[in-house]
């Protein structure tokens, strides 16, 4: 019989010591990014801690500072950093107090004194196979069986990390496989069409992104036409020649527009879909995603908490999030991207898009051989956020090596994964700051093409 997946003891021994020393804290601090995985993380950790009868005060920040942590720290006996931290050892470090991370971005050291549980000291990808939500909800589980309630919140974050669009694997894979025992989780077939409503989803659709029906009440309603479906349909009701006569013109536009194969079959990966929510996990990621890109954080939390009244709010928030999601990709479509030898990018007024921006532009319409990069002013600095594909990292492409480095060098600081990264970096300095990623990333090409 197949043992299903199996997880490094290194993990679960982290795991282990994050779970006793959580046990012994009556009050804990809560930091967590603002994405939907750090709000999903955030969401389990309050659901895991209030029932374990704990205090807990949480917040929810776009980037962790030194200062941040000076600040939070302050009377503070136990803080967990969720969705973060793996690049601020040293300033944990030096805490008069106990710290747990729980981070699955790339690490540049271990740490002896922070509790520090990052799937990649344990040979898992962070990238790929652990969102920050699942080693949330690997803790959570070990903490109280009950907490196999939480899956979804969990599932949330792996979905909004894109790490289910080729298969689950890793510490993704074993929570699911044992969502699947306890009757958590249902499996259901992809598709290139939206949830719910046809219509509204096709206007407010980036996954795909369909130049001239996304966006466009107009064009979408023309295309349904096209495919003989009432402008009122929806998804779960077509028959299924109407949903093959869609999914076809759906996928002829896309490939006329450039989209290769692979990220065709990225669109119609499986969907998680959870009873007890009546939603899958890329919808709930959808929410979630939105309050914290429109500063409701907050509203994501209440969310993850059980709160009716926040789920109506963010259904809210998420219309005016697609709404302006797609006036500001018109706006990249019409100006074009900016394209340097290795790179490609855009300058961006709205910085909580600056990630989905980047991304569409990827998948969608931009140079598939050129990761693309989103400059966004604060006023105070740039904030800038970087899109690959998992063809440029088999071409040797790492765009957290590349704004790491490239962002010290210009006075900044930048990390991520290979594949998104992020980059903040002084005012003046972004020409500079370009070409210096434009260099590296044409010196990983060229190194990884050497060495094969």
């Amino acid at each position: 019989m197949d043992p299903g997946t199996q997880l490094p003891d290194k993990l679960l021994s982290r795991i282990s010591i994050a779970k006793a020393e959580l046990e012994a804290a009556p009050e804990v601090r809560v930091i967590s990014h603002y994405d939907a995985d750090g709000i999903s993380s955030a969401g389990v950790l309050s659901n895991m801690l209030l029932r374990a009868g704990k205090h807990i005060h949480v917040t929810m920040t776009k980037s962790l500072t030194d200062k941040l942590i000076s600040e939070v720290s302050a009377g503070c006996k136990t803080m967990v950093l969720s969705d973060m931290g793996s690049s601020h050892l040293e300033a944990l470090e030096a805490l008069d107090c106990k710290v747990i991370v729980l981070d699955h971005h790339s690490p540049q050291k271990d740490s002896e004194k922070v509790v520090h549980v990052n799937p990649h000291l344990a040979g898992i990808d962070g990238m790929t196979s652990a969102s920050a939500s699942a080693v949330c909800m690997l803790l959570a589980a070990h903490m109280d069986e009950k907490n196999w309630d939480l899956l979804p919140i969990a599932f949330a974050g792996i979905a909004g990390d894109r790490q289910a669009i080729r298969g689950l694997s890793g510490l993704n894979q074993w929570l699911y496989e044992e969502g699947l025992k306890r009757g958590v989780v249902e499996v259901r077939p992809g598709s290139m069409l939206p949830e719910g409503g046809l219509l509204n989803g096709l206007i407010g659709s980036t996954d795909p992104y369909v130049i001239g029906v996304s966006g466009s009440p107009e064009g979408a309603a023309a295309l349904m036409a096209e495919a003989g479906i009432p402008a009122n349909a929806e998804v779960e009701r077509l028959d299924d020649a109407q949903r093959m006569k869609l999914s076809s013109l759906l996928a002829l536009r896309l490939t006329a527009q450039g989209t290769p194969m692979s990220t065709l079959d990225e669109i119609v990966h499986e969907r998680y879909h959870f009873p007890r929510w009546g939603m899958s996990a890329d919808a709930l990621a959808g929410l979630l995603n939105a309050c914290g890109r429109s500063n409701h954080e907050g509203t994501g939390l209440a969310l993850a908490l059980g709160d009716a009244e926040a789920m109506e709010t963010a259904r809210a928030l998420r219309q005016a999030y697609v709404d302006e999601v797609q006036a500001s990709l018109q706006r990249v479509v019409k100006n074009g991207l900016i394209k340097a030898e290795n790179i490609q990018y855009f300058y961006n007024d709205n910085l909580g898009l600056s990630g989905i921006l980047s991304g569409v532009a990827m998948q969608y319409f931009g140079d598939r051989d050129k990761p693309t990069l989103a400059l966004s002013d604060t006023g105070e600095e740039i904030k800038v956020s970087s899109r690959g594909t998992f063809e440029l990292l088999d071409k040797g492409v790492d765009l957290a090596a590349a704004l790491r480095e490239c962002g010290q060098k210009v006075g900044g600081v930048g990390g991520g994964h290979r594949i998104a990264s992020g980059a903040t970096v002084p005012r003046g300095r972004d020409k500079e700051f370009l070409e210096l990623v434009d260099k590296m990333v044409g010196e990983q090409k060229a190194r990884k093409k050497d060495a094969s």
